[in-house]
């Protein structure tokens, strides 16, 4: 029980400011520039145990040899512009796209196909309809980097 209280814990970095940040067992974050997944941290030995993206490899980190890193959050923020760039990227596309095409949707939104404007509405508000719910798996799935965080430049350090 001492030793699974020692080893295996999440990665908890903390700022002057009392802010703290918390990488969970399992997890992606990128230290010194290296993209690793968090195994698991030793506070009483204060080392990490990573292993290397996209490889088996794994390493074994001295909490001294950490300058810097990077973490990946699914935050609502993510989510909300993840959903809003999708929103956006999906209408124009799907505008342009329809613009010179007699779709068989032709008068199901706003008419007359054969106008200009009429083709490019509809293609905006079909390209809506598949961009919001993309944007949304996508603000879901794929997780936003953070900028670089210095540690000793920006008063952070490792803290259990």
């Amino acid at each position: 029980m001492l030793t699974g209280l020692l080893f295996g814990q999440d990665l908890h970095f903390k700022n002057d400011n009392n802010e703290t940040i918390k990488i969970e067992i399992g997890e992606k974050l990128q230290i010194n520039n290296n993209k690793y997944t968090l195994l698991s941290t030793d506070y009483s030995k204060q080392y990490l145990l990573v292993k290397k993206h996209n490889s088996q490899t794994q390493d074994t980190l001295s909490f001294d040899s950490v300058v810097s890193f990077k973490y990946y959050e699914k935050s609502l923020g993510s989510f909300a512009s993840s959903v809003f760039k999708g929103f956006i990227y999906s209408a124009l596309i799907g505008g342009v796209i329809s613009f010179p095409y007699d779709g068989m949707w032709g008068g199901f939104l706003l008419g007359d196909w054969d106008h200009p404007h009429v083709k490019f509405a509809n293609g905006l508000f079909f390209g809506l309809l598949l961009g919001v719910p993309g944007g949304a798996v996508y603000g879901i799935l794929i997780p936003r980097v953070s900028e670089e965080i210095i540690l000793d430049k920006e008063g952070w350090y490792i803290s259990k």
